[in-house]
């Protein structure tokens, strides 16, 4: 029975379908150059499947089912299947964890310069509410000056804001207490330009008031980023207007690659002032660094670092974690990902600690 509600935790917090960040400088200058989004994360192009195959062990065919069907070319499809099993502790205890992930389809239709796109998948269900098990996380109609290049996008429906490093790894905090949690998506309508030498994000968004959602407020969030070559630069700000708070965000972020030793840096950090409707203010800071050394062909191993403050104000509140990431890629569509986590609370004053270590199985239609 623990080891059911381990799983059923854990599976609560599961992580879904996002771009590799780690990609762009170390391969490309923009998202969209491997992905159909321009912002990234979702369907790949046909860019992005040729270096899918390319960055693995063995050949096979990258395209939809691996080309078992042939789509017409304003119709894309995909799909992705995730599944972990390991152990993990919570705080209260090592233990024996197994669950599901990710159970998600994803489509897009072209029609010139505009795009539909919607994923539909499973997730949790709400106690007491048995159709929330069906989920689409993104539904919107994108307009796109010059689809699969350079230029400028708009775009209105559910989807999660262009913020901050958009790493993969939910459990970064960054992502969780910096303003893109996972199920974060709301609905929004966002203006944009993406081009080598950099990007500009602005999105409007509202809270889901048609059913339940991690995101429960109404804003604004601004990314903007500048590249030199294998470096980039960008800044950030982010507010939030919910029922029980305003939340004001304030960040930067960077990345560096060098190709000697084939490691990529990523950085963010942020400053997050916390007005509550009942309380007093709280300052937080936010802080993410992630190192990633491409060995050999085929593999990719990422080390993060972590650093959260609730309240400067207060002491023994602030987490610190420290995150292992090992994936192999052995064929297109295959994904093996070796996952570590320890996380402290007060580090050095006792608090408690959490952590897991999980094997990741990942399938892409």
């Amino acid at each position: 029975m623990r080891a059911l509600l381990i799983a059923a935790a854990l599976a609560a917090t599961a992580t879904v379908a996002h771009a590799y960040p780690q990609y762009q400088l170390s391969r490309e200058q923009t998202c969209g150059a491997c992905h159909l989004s321009p912002t990234g994360g979702g369907l790949l192009n046909v860019n992005g499947e040729l270096a899918e195959e390319d960055d693995a062990t063995w050949s096979g065919d990258p395209t939809f089912l691996h080309g078992a069907a042939t789509l017409p070319d304003w119709l894309h499809l995909g799909g992705d299947v995730r599944f972990a099993a390991g152990a993990s502790d919570r705080g209260g205890g090592l233990g024996p964890a197994a669950f599901p992930m990710q159970v998600e389809l994803h489509g897009q239709v072209d029609q010139g310069p505009v795009q539909i796109v919607a994923d539909l998948g499973v997730t949790i269900p709400k106690e007491g509410e048995p159709a929330s098990a069906i989920l689409s996380r993104q539904h919107y109609v994108q307009w796109t000056q010059h689809p699969g290049d350079d230029g400028w996008y708009g775009r209105i429906g559910r989807f999660m804001p262009t913020f901050g490093l958009r790493l993969a790894e939910h459990t970064a905090y960054t992502r969780r207490y910096g303003g893109t949690p996972l199920f974060g998506e709301g609905y929004a309508a966002a203006l944009g330009w993406v081009g080598a030498a950099g990007e500009v994000h602005l999105t409007g968004f509202s809270r889901d008031r048609l059913r339940s959602s991690v995101e429960d407020a109404d804003g604004a969030a601004l990314h903007a980023e500048k590249r030199f070559g294998r470096a980039s630069v960008g800044v950030q700000a982010r507010y939030a207007n919910g029922d029980e708070d305003v939340r004001t965000h304030g960040g930067v972020n960077g990345k560096l690659w060098l190709e000697g030793p084939a490691l990529l840096f990523q950085a963010e950090a942020q400053y997050v002032r916390q007005n509550l409707e009942v309380g007093p203010t709280r300052n937080q800071l936010v802080g993410y660094l992630m190192t990633t050394w491409f060995p050999h062909k085929a593999y990719m191993l990422n080390v993060g670092l972590g650093h959260y403050d609730q309240d400067v104000k207060v002491a023994d509140v602030d987490r610190d974690t420290v995150e292992v990431n090992l994936h192999w890629f052995p064929k297109p569509h295959f994904e093996l990902v070796l996952m570590g986590r320890l996380q402290t609370i007060g580090f050095g004053s006792g608090g408690p600690n959490s952590g897991y270590g999980l094997l990741q199985f990942h399938y892409r239609l």
